[in-house]
């Protein structure tokens, strides 16, 4: 028994020298590298608190920092020299960044100087370093006289005297808009155009003069024929004509402006080129502004009629995607259905029929006349198919019965129809809409069912500025860079800011600047009405689609005219 209890203790006590380790056959116990951390028998890796010099963290780890610093120029100051004298814009000029180091090479150089030819003359100095950072900077050249006079000045009798500045006039239909010191003037950054102004006048030594149209040169054909008068008499009435672009034709065939194309590529780099379709006719470029092209028309209606009837909102319709031919068919149909008891004078749509067509082709896929393409293509399917779809909606009695161009019928302006064309400007013009009893909501026009593209509204008829003809080269150089330099030229992200902001004076409700952000810049250029045929004469587009929709006969009466506007698309492209 003794001899049993002596081998149970032994075995016993072998078992707890196994537990406590004795065995010299055990891993070795876990070590982690340097940068990790034993964490419940894993080895983790430390958290980032601190990078080394020319790395920043982001999101744990350490990146290479990112450069923001621009280059500095050296040498760039204004400069004066004696006509003739040799003059290289890169002299003395250097560049340099605190990574890339010198940066001379890379700087590139616009603007030009001519010296021998007394002026003041503006070179500009952009550099960018290799990460991205890009900077730009002016200097003034002034090309003296070799009489020692200043420039815009001669020497009479051995005194220098100044030299009488040239007036540059520019034509608009509405002076107020354009010229900073009218005392009607209702533009943006008055105080910053009359400097600026100040200051073109003093460097190109010019006097600028900003005059209305003649009372007997009223908007459209009356207007053009004052222009080609003048200019064939012999005494433009002005150096720069404030214009659309559907008299680019008549204007340029009646010798009447000039091409600026030249000018695109120097004085002009700033200005979209957008304006080289919008502005063109046969190669070459007649029309400018300063800003982007922008969606011109819409669909405007009666909010505080559309609210009191209950039916859905058109714009949040829109908004929630649901804006198609089938919706809005529904939609007006509802607000038909609930304006019929209160009048046989109340109506779901108002307006011309064209003008509904014009904006919806498109949202079928199809076109008018398309600049890109240059095809007529009113008779197309797609423009078919919509104006069957209107002529639908004109059957069911949505349309008023006496509809009108413009501002619209009287039932309109009184506040008895629901929806109606129109463009924005109409909204604050006193000959328009800016006497309205009520508030006005936006929408833009209906995409039809099966539509899978962008949306996009055609453009023609675009406000833009135009150079007279039969001016010296040199004169026509300066009227041009005048004008130039007195824009205030905006990016993109500026430009769209801006074009909001003015939204604020037209709209009360943020939902309708929604709306028309999203499609402000969606837009095409149209020559329905560039091509020499009047929209409104025997075999005008305009008013033979308004009479086709209503007697349901659209695609043979589309079928009649297209050949004529073909042949006049034919001459108008130079083919």
């Amino acid at each position: 028994m003794k001899k049993l209890l002596l081998i149970f203790s032994a075995f016993t006590l072998s078992l707890a020298l196994a537990a406590c380790g004795g065995n010299d056959d055990d891993p070795d116990p876990i070590t982690c590298d340097d940068g990790f951390t034993l964490v419940d028998g894993e080895c983790v890796e430390d958290e980032i608190t601190e990078c080394e010099e020319g790395f920043v963290l982001v999101d744990g780890e350490c990146v290479v920092e990112q450069d923001e610093n621009a280059p500095i120029f050296d040498g760039v100051a204004d400069l004066e020299i004696t006509i003739g004298d040799p003059f290289d814009p890169l002299t003395g000029v250097t560049a340099t960044d605190n990574i890339d180091g010198d940066v001379t090479a890379d700087i590139v150089i616009s603007g030009a100087v001519n010296v021998n030819t007394i002026g003041n003359y503006t070179i500009t100095y952009t550099v960018t370093d290799s990460d991205g950072n890009t900077q730009t900077v002016t200097r003034v050249v002034t090309v003296k006289g070799m009489d020692g006079c200043d420039v815009h000045q001669e020497l009479q009798d051995g005194l220098c005297v100044d030299i009488p500045p040239e007036v540059i006039t520019i034509m608009h239909g509405a002076v107020h808009e354009i010229d900073p010191f009218h005392e009607s003037y209702s533009g943006t950054e008055q105080l910053e155009r009359q400097q600026l102004q100040e200051e073109v006048e003093e460097f190109y030594n010019v006097d600028i003069v900003y005059a209305p149209y003649p009372d007997d040169a009223g908007w459209g054909p009356n207007r053009v024929s004052k222009i080609i008068q003048s200019s064939v008499a012999g005494d433009h009435l002005s150096d720069i004509y404030w214009v659309t672009s559907d008299w680019i034709q008549q204007l340029v065939q009646g010798d009447a402006i000039t091409p600026v194309t030249s000018y695109m590529s120097t004085h002009g780099t700033n200005i979209d080129p957008v304006w080289w379709d919008v502005g063109g006719y046969q190669g070459n470029i007649y029309g400018f502004e300063s800003f982007k092209v922008t969606m011109e028309t819409g669909l405007y209606y009666n909010a505080e009629l559309i609210d009191s009837l209950g039916v859905p909102n058109p714009t949040q319709l829109y908004l929630d995607g649901q804006w198609t031919w089938s919706t809005f068919e529904t939609w007006a149909t509802n607000v038909q259905t609930q304006l019929t008891p209160l009048g046989d004078d109340y109506f779901a749509l108002g307006g011309m029929l064209s003008y509904y067509a014009a904006s919806m082709v498109p949202l079928n896929g199809g076109s008018l006349i398309n600049a890109t393409t240059g095809r007529v293509s009113f008779a197309q399917n797609p423009a078919i198919e919509t104006y069957d779809f209107l002529a639908t909606l004109e059957d069911k009695g949505l349309f008023e019965t006496a509809p009108a161009y413009d501002a619209g019928s009287p039932q309109w302006l009184a506040g008895k129809v629901a929806l109606h064309p129109g463009s924005l400007w109409f909204i604050n013009a006193a000959n328009r809409w800016g006497g309205l009893p009520f508030e006005l909501g936006f929408v833009p026009y209906p995409v039809a069912d099966d539509f899978s593209g962008e949306y996009v509204s055609p453009v023609g008829g675009v406000a833009l500025m135009t150079v007279a003809s039969g001016m010296t080269p040199e004169r026509e150089e300066l009227v041009f860079k005048v004008w130039n330099a007195l824009q205030i030229w905006l990016t993109d992200e500026e430009a769209a800011e801006a074009f909001e902001l003015s939204l604020l004076t037209k709209f009360d409700d943020e939902l309708y600047i929604t709306a028309y952000m999203d499609v402000y810049d969606k837009v095409y250029l149209d020559l329905i009405n560039a091509i020499g045929i009047r929209a409104y004469s025997e075999n005008g587009w305009t008013a033979n689609i308004n009479a086709a929709i209503r007697d349901d006969n659209a695609r043979s009466v589309m079928d009649s005219i297209a050949p004529i506007y073909a042949a006049a698309l034919e001459d108008y492209l130079g083919e």
